[in-house]
């Protein structure tokens, strides 16, 4: 009786070399084979031998490996470890890194709809244009930059009039410091274990910004921003202002040279300008009448300063003739402040008040006798702006306002000089300026 044989099968393994992995706690290494076909037959109730088993094995593995990645974590290593339970994909190396996408700042930003959480290496997107991993959040991209040291903590500097002592604060961990006059760490000074640096050739009554690092084997901190002024040697140096209109303080453009003297009694500690706001040069008489000398007028605790001639008042806007305010005179709006420079400002009551008692001021003799050489430079009218008494009375403010619509002025003639309260903060007058020494 003859049997039938049923039809023959065939089963076809594709295979590719892609290297060893783990797919969850499976170990997988692919032989570099490829569309290999391998034929059997079976008879009913026969038994697979070794060699024809062998491929339908292979096949059913890999097809439960493949269900398995689906669904499982991923493990990159050379130690034949699982994958962490928590993570799709493990890499572990004791040496070699991840190396993810390289790529300058300009192709960065060709990425088309970034997804959050995507990373890559800028090549120059770190700070002067260094390499960092960015991370791709928010919208935007971030930089991962992280430094091993922070920047040095800037100390007291010590100042002269052409050099400067820089000094900063140690840090721990730091095996040496590097200093630079700009935010350039590639060019700065070494300066090893030094944490002071001497700075000469500088220009007096100036001010200043300075860089230093710290760094060790790690790396580099981000740069700490050390700034000082030079000092001002009052008494045998001169400053020379560009005044400018349209600041809205001085009332015309003109570049005055200012001259300064200290050791004035009373205020001995304090640098004062020899002339007065504005004026082209310094009085030649106590009663000078001419424009150049006066310089230019202020009302109380107003930007806006006023040239005038005897005829014209520049600018000649309406005058204001109603202030009421209860204040002193304010920095951010002392002209001394806004056209001399910082640490220049209006003399105080108090500076004025011991300046006239120690100099012994009883009438224009005084001040102009005093190293100050104050004269009677007249003033604006209170309530119309015109011109009243040039030549013949001296009136400056000080910064300290008597009430709400008074203040405090030194107020000189041939006859009297005296602290004075009872004239209104809408009156313009002529300023001196002083600085801490």
């Amino acid at each position: 009786m003859s049997k039938e044989f049923p039809e023959k099968r065939e089963a076809v393994i594709e295979e590719e070399t892609v290297g060893r992995w783990l797919i969850g706690n499976k170990k997988v290494k692919k032989k570099n084979t490829k569309n290999q076909k391998m034929k059997q037959i079976q008879h009913p109730g026969q038994c697979l031998t070794r060699k024809a088993a062998k491929p339908l094995i292979l096949l059913l593995s890999l097809l439960i490996l493949s269900t398995n990645a689906a669904a499982q974590n991923v493990g990159i290593n050379d130690d034949n470890s699982d994958p962490h339970a928590s993570a799709m994909l493990d890499v572990k190396s004791t040496g070699k890194g991840f190396l993810p996408p390289r790529m300058t700042h300009q192709q960065l930003l060709t990425i088309v709809n970034p997804a959050e959480g995507l990373m890559v290496f800028c090549t120059d997107c770190g700070d002067n244009s260094s390499g960092s991993v960015v991370v791709y959040n928010g919208g935007a991209w971030w930089l991962m930059t992280v430094y091993c040291l922070p920047p040095p903590a800037e100390k007291t500097h010590v100042a002269a009039n052409t050099q400067i002592v820089w000094n900063w604060n140690a840090v721990t961990g730091a095996s040496g410091y590097k200093w630079n006059t700009s935010d350039d760490y590639s060019t700065a000074t070494d300066m090893f274990a030094a944490t002071t640096k001497t700075e000469t050739g500088l220009t007096g009554n100036t001010a200043y910004a300075r860089y230093a690092w710290a760094y060790n084997a790690c790396g580099v901190s981000t740069a700490a921003t050390l700034t000082q002024s030079t000092s001002f040697p009052c008494g045998t140096s001169s400053i020379t202002i560009s005044h400018v209109a349209s600041g809205g303080v001085a009332p015309v453009d003109k570049t005055v040279m200012y001259g300064t003297v200290n050791n004035i009694p009373g205020e001995t500690l304090k640098c004062w300008t020899t002339s007065n706001l504005g004026a082209d040069h310094q009085a030649t008489a106590k009663d000078d009448a001419t424009e150049a000398s006066a310089g230019w007028y202020w009302q109380f605790n107003l930007k806006q300063g006023y040239k005038h001639d005897g005829s014209t008042r520049t600018p000649n806007t309406t005058w204001i003739n109603d202030i009421s305010e209860n204040s002193d005179w304010i920095s951010s709006n002392d002209p001394c402040t806004l056209e001399l420079g910082s640490g220049w400002r209006i003399p105080t009551y108090t500076e004025w008040s011991n300046v006239k008692t120690s100099g012994v001021w009883t009438n224009w003799n005084g001040p102009w006798n005093s190293g100050l050489k104050m004269h009677a430079a007249g003033y604006l009218d209170a309530y119309s702006g015109t011109l009243q008494y040039k030549g013949e009375r001296g009136m400056y403010f000080s910064s300290s306002q008597h009430s709400s619509f008074d203040s405090w002025v030194v107020d000189f003639s041939s006859g009297n000089c005296m602290i004075y309260y009872a004239y209104s903060k809408e009156a313009g007058l002529p300023l001196r300026c002083l600085r801490d020494n």
